[in-house]
C-alpha cells in the first residue's frame, strides 16, 4: 500500500560535539549485556542505514568489507524480503564499523537481533531526558543517525550519486529529504 502523504519534517543533523554524548548515553543503562543499543546506533550512524535494515543484517551479509543491504525489519510486518525503496545495495564497512561488528558476539544468525520497537523506544527515551537536561540540542530520533551520516558525507564532498547508492535512495531523494548543513558557517565576503 502507498504510504499516505508525510509533512515534511525538518532534517535534523546532530551535532559533532553531541555524537559522542548519544552514543555514550545509548551504551549505559543496558538492559540486557547483549543488547548494545549503543552498537546500533553507531552503526546505523556510519552506515546510514534505516532501522530495520540494520535489524534485518545476517553476518552472511558480509562479503569484502561490505555488507549486503537487501532485506527490512519492519515494526508491523516483521521481516521483509526487501528494502523500503526495494533495492538491494552494497555499503562499505569503515573501521569503526569493522570494530563494532569485532565486537558483537555471533550468537544468532542476525548481526543485532534486539527487538527494533525497544530499540526505539529505548533511544526516544534517553533523548528526552538529555534533551530535558539540556544537554543536547534537540530530541534526536533514530532516523537523524541516517540524516546526519548523509549529511557528512556529502560535506566530505563524496558525489551525490555516490551517497545515493550507498544510500538506497535516488539523488534527488538525497538533496530533498536528508540533507542539511553539519555544522555553522560564516557567509564569506566576496
Amino acid at each position: 500500500m502507498p504510504k499516505a502523504p508525510q509533512e515534511d519534517e525538518e532534517i535534523i543533523v546532530i551535532p559533532r560535539n553531541e555524537v559522542s554524548i548519544v552514543i555514550s548515553t545509548l551504551e549505559g543503562k543496558l538492559r540486557k549485556p547483549k543488547y548494545n543499543w549503543a552498537f546500533y546506533s553507531e552503526f546505523m550512524l556510519q552506515t546510514a542505514m534505516r532501522t530495520g535494515e540494520v535489524r534485518a543484517l545476517r553476518w552472511e551479509d558480509i562479503k569484502d568489507n561490505k555488507i549486503l543491504v537487501h532485506s527490512n525489519y519492519t515494526l508491523t510486518h516483521g521481516h521483509k524480503d526487501s528494502t523500503k525503496t526495494n533495492r538491494k545495495r552494497w555499503v562499505p564497512l569503515n573501521q569503526r564499523c569493522q570494530e563494532i561488528l569485532d565486537k558483537t558476539p555471533r550468537e544468532d544468525s542476525y548481526i543485532f537481533p534486539y527487538n527494533r520497537y525497544a530499540f526505539q523506544s529505548y533511544f526516544y527515551d534517553r533523548m528526552k531526558e538529555l534533551k530535558e537536561e539540556n544537554v543536547i540540542t534537540h530530541r534526536y530520533r533514530p532516523y537523524d543517525l541516517r540524516h546526519t551520516a548523509i549529511s557528512r558525507w556529502i560535506e566530505s564532498q563524496i558525489p551525490v550519486a555516490q551517497v545515493a547508492s550507498w544510500a538506497g535512495n535516488s539523488s534527488e531523494v538525497i538533496w530533498k529529504h536528508y540533507c542539511n548543513v553539519t555544522q555553522e558557517y560564516e557567509m564569506p565576503v566576496l
